[in-house]
């Protein structure tokens, strides 16, 4: 191996390689060059001729030398490599290799080496009668043919499919990607007209879609081909998305828009097949949400990757929270060539693993595209009837799966997360992707529930926008810069899109509840008061809003509500408690024009009290805080029960090491502390009833940072706001709560549902997981009732949890691929809320969704309240509404169905009693989810 420097470094090299004097020359023969380097950029000259180039992606060659190198001038090779920015470079191998034209007649032992090798993955000792021989002496040969000769013929068989594994952007721009699929997929055609045996299967149905839209003519030559038998579309979601950062909905439309297009576009095939080879973890939901998509079948590679412990399985049944489950096979590695003795070994490793003596094999340049070559199909036809090889079948995918099928009952079943232990950091990366993410995620749930009141169509352009940005490796932060510059601009004309088409909606459908003759400016009214309104657009129970809005006299429905000068400019106004979908008529005076009824009392205010020691106690009657220059020093429930063992900390740390930099914490972050402020410049700058704020400020480092922590009436929680000019790298910025009441489990939701995990982790696997992405809470489990914690997110983020304490990371500086990946301002939300009954009983799930979807507000005619969807019961968890189609495709009248996504996150059976009009198609009014449940349900309102 030649190894040189890091950085683009150039290494050029150059020498005649000549016939060796101890090979005898044939004409049943054929040499070939043989490399394979780990570089970025590569350039193989013969005689000035360039004859193959490469990359990271494409990492070996078997070059066939012309007759004329046998001649004694022999040939001048001159190879020319760049080491990569981030790694080393190097020249792993470079041989001279002989090979039989004739794969079945090898009279000259051209293949002895790998042959040999082969009975050795099976018979690792060689006989004794061989040690005193010369290796390479006639005498040596004679005994390997010998020995092989006698053996009994390979067992087992190596299923084949040719594969490219695409990602739609990493170290390259997305438009790369297209061209990369153009190529990949003409190659692929081509290789199919030369060789019958080849099939080739290809993920990803947003690369289909921009095919059959940008190529319709090679499009079409796909499907001929896919109907043919020959192409396999092996899609699951509509990208290879991320799997863990995502919300349940997200994933929920992942996964049923690209069963959708699959099946409209290659009928031919049953579309059952979740392909996710190259994805960062998997929730434990997500095998509820493929059921409810149709798929049965999940596929992956990347548990491979386990840095610390080998995951157990290659082939079991993955059972989520509730009864969901997926048949899941763990793959041969992707981005593989056709190198007889690594197959050889695949099937063995597979077989030791299942019992099962067929294998699957994906030979095909991949992560940029390439798919197989000729090199690589010819050296699967050079082997593929040598005795000492499995026998090897072209096939498809769905062929191998379907061999797999009968062995479901006597399979092992998985019930917990697919928990990749690896690549750590992605949750906390590029925090701007997550920020556009779940903006994106709210904004279009919000629009699809306007347009499905109103009996319209959703924002399909914006959701595209949202499903391709959720990419492996885009939301988690780990592409290079141009990735995230091309991003920018889509994400904002989404955002743009989904809002304008929320607030449309909205405006329509509230002005309709409107009497005419109510509305401002009929009766000549000189200081008729502005007509606004609050909307909950989730169908939660005792919405508690609480505003910031323009200076004035406030009213609802002729009632004054209570009003707070806000030290940033408006006031803080308390509006009526509501439930489910509703909206709450405001009137803003500037000159009080009509006569109000006296002021609603606040519900529960906050109180101020100044400590002693310097500071406040900040209260309302679910919990009280002390927050001074020493930061927030003590945290109390409802009962005056302390929550904190020790004042609420932010801790920075050392990260750097990690070859993964964007990708991977250093484990041993926390033995690398870094200093922070030990006292922060304190201000209290809202004093109640409605709301009471302090602000913390300090610096470390070269950044700077404020928080603002909250309190509001009738609120369960008190939110941190932290503001961060962030100019750290290689740095970990983390929030750590430090626990009174040991907890002895902890929970947090992730994609699909909630899963529980032990606080004091046991087993070598659960030790692995000392840092994990939740979407937006976590909460502690005491052994006895009270005393819990929970952490509401502004997520996702990356956590970690054990007896003592709850931790968020919440900024860090990798700086390869991109350099300057997190650096600048940032804004995160954080709250905190104290549990006396459990994160259940308490209603984290709903309070979450309160925090991070407060509903909307603006100027519109509505003078009555108005409610547009019931609440669902404590407990349950809506996850998105859109519009119902009917059998035929269309859309249904206006407001007369919708479709609702639900899940029981606990650990009790749920149920839903409709009412206001509401049923379901059957004329049921009850809805029952089981635990762990996700049920997507139809409703119809009932004619008045």
């Amino acid at each position: 191996m030649l190894i040189w420097p890091r950085g683009g470094v150039w290494l050029d090299i150059e020498q005649v390689i000549r016939w060796p004097s101890h090979w005898l020359q044939s004409s049943n023969q054929q040499e070939r060059l043989v490399l394979s380097w780990w570089a970025d950029e590569v350039r193989v000259w013969v005689d000035d001729v360039l004859v193959h180039s490469g990359d990271l992606f494409d990492t070996r060659c078997r070059w066939v030398l012309p007759e004329r190198w046998r001649s004694s001038s022999g040939l001048r090779v001159r190879l020319q490599l760049r080491s990569p920015c981030h790694d080393d470079g190097a020249l792993i191998s470079s041989q001279l290799v002989r090979e039989p034209l004739n794969p079945k007649e090898d009279p000259d032992g051209c293949l002895l080496p790998e042959a040999l090798d082969l009975l050795q993955l099976s018979q690792p000792q060689i006989p004794e009668s061989w040690l005193d021989s010369e290796p390479s002496s006639d005498q040596a040969v004679a005994l390997v043919q010998s020995h092989l000769a006698e053996q009994a013929p390979a067992n087992g068989v190596l299923h084949w499919v040719g594969h490219a594994h695409l990602d739609l952007a990493w170290l390259w721009p997305v438009a790369d990607t297209w061209q990369a699929a153009e190529r990949t997929f003409r190659s692929a055609l081509a290789l199919m007209e030369r060789w019958p045996d080849l099939h080739f299967a290809h993920s990803t149905p947003a690369l289909y879609a921009w095919m059959a839209q940008h190529r319709p003519a090679l499009f079409a030559r796909i499907q001929e081909a896919s109907r043919k038998g020959r192409w396999e579309p092996i899609n699951g979601p509509w990208v290879e998305t991320d799997c863990v950062l995502i919300s349940t909905a997200s994933l929920w439309r992942q996964f049923d828009w690209g069963q959708k297009f699959s099946r409209q576009h290659f009928p031919e095939w049953r579309h059952d097949l979740a392909w996710l080879p190259d994805s960062f973890g998997f929730g434990a939901g997500l095998p509820a949400v493929a059921n409810a998509t149709g798929v049965q079948w999940f596929c992956t590679h990347k548990l491979a990757w386990n840095a610390t412990n080998p995951f157990p399985h290659r082939l079991f049944r993955w059972r989520g929270r509730g009864s969901a489950e997926v048949m899941a096979l763990m793959l041969p590695g992707i981005g593989t060539d056709a190198d007889p003795v690594a197959m050889g070994a695949e099937q063995l490793k597979f077989q030791q693993s299942t019992g099962i003596d067929r294998a699957l094999w994906l030979p095909g340049v991949g992560d940029h595209g390439g798919g197989p070559t000729a090199e690589m199909l010819e050296q699967l036809q050079l082997w593929q009837d040598h005795p000492q090889s499995p026998a090897r079948e072209g096939g498809t995918v769905r062929g191998f799966l379907q061999h797999l099928e009968p062995l479901r009952t006597g399979l092992p079943v998985w019930r917990d997360e697919l928990y990749l232990e690896l690549h750590r950091g992605c949750a906390t990366s590029r925090p701007d992707q997550k920020r556009h993410n779940r903006t994106l995620e709210r904004l279009l749930r919000e629009a699809d529930l306007v347009a499905a009141l109103l009996g319209q169509e959703g924002q399909d352009w914006a959701w595209l926008v949202l499903l391709f940005h959720q990419f492996h490796d885009i939301l988690p932060g780990t592409a290079i810069p141009e990735v995230f510059d091309q991003a920018e601009p889509q994400w904002r004309a989404a955002r743009r899109a989904a809002a304008a088409a929320r607030d449309a909606g909205l405006k329509h459908l509230l002005s309709g509840n409107s009497p005419a003759g109510n509305r401002p400016g009929h009766g000549g009214e000189r200081f008729a008061p502005e007509r606004w309104a609050w909307c909950a657009l989730q169908p939660l129970p005792r919405w508690s809003p609480l505003l910031r809005l323009p200076r004035g006299q406030w009213s609802s429905a002729g009632r004054r509500l209570p009003v707070q000068a806000a030290a940033a400019g408006g006031v803080w106004v308390q509006l009526p408690m509501v439930d489910g979908v509703s909206a709450v008529p405001l009137a803003r005076a500037l000159h009080r024009s009509e006569p109000c009824q006296s002021a609603e009392a606040v519900r529960d205010p906050v109180q101020v009290t100044a400590l002693e020691s310097g500071g406040w106690r900040l209260s309302n009657a679910q919990l009280s805080i002390d927050v001074g220059p020493l930061g927030l020093i003590g945290l109390r429930d409802a009962g005056g029960g302390d929550c904190l063992a020790a004042p609420l900390r932010l801790n920075r740390y050392r990260d750097h090491g990690e070859f993964w930099d964007a990708w991977d914490l250093a484990e041993d972050y926390r033995k690398h502390p870094l200093p922070m402020p030990e006292r922060w410049q304190v201000q209290l700058q809202d004093s109640g009833p409605l709301v009471a704020r302090v602000t913390l400020r300090g610096q470390f480092g070269v950044s700077a940072l404020r928080m603002d922590v909250l309190l509001c009436a009738d609120s369960p929680h008190v939110e941190l706001l932290l503001s961060v000019q962030w100019r750290q790298s290689h740095e970990l910025l983390r929030l750590e709560c430090p626990l009174l009441s040991p907890a002895v489990r902890w929970a947090s939701d992730t994609s699909g549902g909630v899963i529980e995990r032990p606080a004091v982790p046991r087993t070598p696997m659960e030790k692995a997981r000392w840092e994990v992405p939740v979407i937006s809470w976590l909460a502690s489990v005491p052994a006895a009732p009270g005393g819990g914690l929970a952490l509401l997110l502004d997520g996702p983020q990356g956590v970690d949890a054990g007896s003592d304490h709850l931790g968020v990371s919440l900024l860090r500086g990798p700086t390869w691929p991109d350099p300057s990946a997190d650096a600048g301002w940032h804004r995160q939300r954080v709250a905190l809320m104290p549990l006396a009954d459990g994160w259940m009983r308490n209603g984290v799930p709903q309070a979450a969704i309160r925090f991070r979807e407060p509903g909307w507000h603006g100027p519109v005619d509505l003078q009555d309240f108005w409610q547009g969807l019931p609440a669902v019961p404590d407990g349950l968890i809506p996850l998105a509404m859109k519009p119902s189609m009917a059998a035929d495709g269309t859309m249904r009248s206006a407001a007369s169905a919708l479709m609702i996504q639900l899940l029981n996150p606990g650990a009790q059976r749920l149920r839903w009693l409709l009412d206001d009009g509401w049923t379901m198609p059957t004329g049921e009014t009850s809805i029952q989810l089981m635990p762990g449940e996700l049920r997507e349900v139809r409703l119809v309102r009932q004619s008045s």
